[in-house]
């Protein structure tokens, strides 16, 4: 046999099998990734007493009579995921969005940064949104609160570090709890006659 042949033949064997190889470790890790996603939000949606969907990472349900939902996503442009944990309160009135920067410094003070209407909103949602803040569970990185009327939902969006930095089931409880006080608040305040 032609050794160029033989040598043809034995590469094309060797692509073969490094592909089947390749396709076997994709689908086991995208198994194993999509477990580890069920197992983290089914306790999620436990709280909430809804659905899991694990294709699009979310859970949905209720919540202190709210809409809930606790959802992974990208932020635009790729650059990072992000848990959101909303509530749906359509109190109309105003946008408003507080972020807060975590400080450097060991023990220093945090950033908050404020865009929305002046006034009677900013003065009486800070102290809520301190409250959210100082979830024990969010120090560490940036977090954003925010109302948007347009969907209606008070939302809490949370950096992730690794694919796995999902909130536990009292933690995320806790921001639930926060999120409904905030909402209230900015019920309140929105809507002062109500």
């Amino acid at each position: 046999m032609n050794p160029y042949l033989s040598v043809s033949i034995a590469m094309c064997v060797i692509v073969l099998l490094a592909l089947a190889g390749t396709a076997y470790m994709a689908v086991f890790f995208n198994r194993r990734a999509k477990a580890d996603l069920e197992a983290a939000l089914v306790p999620l949606s436990e709280v909430i007493g809804g659905e899991t969907n694990v294709e699009e990472a979310f859970v949905n349900g209720r919540f202190s009579g709210h809409i809930a939902e606790g959802r992974v996503a990208q932020l635009a442009g790729g650059m990072g995921r992000v848990f959101h944990t909303s509530v749906i309160d359509g109190a109309g009135g105003g946008k408003w969005t507080w972020t807060v920067s975590r400080s450097k410094e060991p023990g220093g003070l945090d950033t908050l940064d404020y865009e929305g209407p002046e006034g009677d909103v900013r003065t009486r949602l800070l102290p809520a949104v301190q409250d959210v803040a100082a979830e024990p569970s969010l120090a560490g990185g940036w977090l954003r609160v925010e109302y948007d009327p347009g969907p209606g939902h008070v939302r809490l969006t949370k950096s992730m570090r690794t694919r796995r930095d999902l909130p536990t089931a009292d933690a995320f409880r806790r921001y639930l709890e926060r999120l409904v006080a905030v909402a209230d608040e900015n019920r309140a305040v929105q809507h002062p006659a109500d």
